[in-house]
C-alpha cells in the first residue's frame, strides 16, 4: 500500500510537468487578430479586390453616403479618382452615423465578393414571387449615377428589371458570373478637420 501511495504521488507530479511544460500553440485566430492590412485606394480597389477576398485591407476617402434607414452602408468615394466602395458596419460595430456624409474616414475591413450567376438571380426571382424578398440584393440606399448603373449596381430599380439588366451584363460580356466587392468593416476612424 504505501508503495502505490508513492507510485501515485510519483505519477502526480510528472502529469504536472507534463502540463505545465505543454504550453498552447497559437492557433489560426489568433494569428488572424495579428494580420496586418493591405492598404487599397478607391482608385484601385475594384481592381486588386478579387485578389484580396477575405483579407484585411485599409481604405481612405470621403463618406459620399450613409444610408440613413440603419446606418449599415457607406460609400466612400475619393475626389481625385473615379470610383466608389460600400462599406458594411460589421456586427459588433454600431451603425454609421449619416450627419459624418461628407467626411473623410479610414476604414479597416475584410473584403467581401458577392457573386451573381444564374443561380443567384434564380433564388432572387423566387424570393421576390413568394413575397420574402429583401434588401440584401446589393442594395445601396440611394439612385444611381450612370456609371454604376453601367457597372450592375442597383438600389431603387424594380427588382425584375434588375435581375433582367444582370443577365444582360453576363450575356453582353460573354461570362456566367459578375462579382461585386465590399468592405466588411471592423474598424473606421473619422477625420474630422
Amino acid at each position: 500500500m504505501k508503495h502505490m501511495k508513492k507510485l501515485f504521488a510519483l505519477s502526480f507530479v510528472a502529469v504536472f510537468f507534463f502540463a505545465c511544460s505543454n504550453t498552447p500553440k497559437p492557433t489560426d485566430e489568433a494569428t488572424t487578430n495579428t494580420e496586418t492590412s493591405v492598404e487599397v485606394t478607391v482608385g484601385n480597389f475594384n481592381e486588386k479586390a478579387p485578389d484580396l477576398v477575405g483579407k484585411l485591407v485599409t481604405i481612405k476617402g470621403t463618406a459620399d453616403h450613409i444610408c440613413k434607414g440603419d446606418g449599415k452602408k457607406l460609400f466612400l468615394i475619393d475626389i481625385e479618382t473615379e470610383g466608389r466602395v460600400k462599406v458594411v458596419s460589421g456586427e459588433d460595430m454600431p451603425a454609421f452615423n449619416s450627419e459624418l456624409e461628407g467626411f473623410d474616414f479610414i476604414v479597416t475591413g475584410t473584403v467581401d465578393e458577392t457573386i451573381i450567376d444564374e443561380a443567384y438571380l434564380q433564388e432572387w426571382e423566387e424570393e421576390i414571387k413568394a413575397g420574402i424578398e429583401e434588401s440584401k440584393h446589393l442594395g445601396g440606399g440611394q439612385p444611381l449615377t450612370e456609371e454604376e448603373k453601367a457597372s450592375g449596381e442597383h438600389h431603387d430599380d424594380d427588382p425584375f428589371e434588375q435581375i433582367t439588366n444582370y443577365r444582360a451584363m453576363m450575356a453582353d460580356k460573354g461570362v456566367t458570373k459578375l462579382s461585386f466587392y465590399a468592405i466588411t468593416a471592423v474598424s473606421y476612424e473619422v477625420i474630422e478637420e
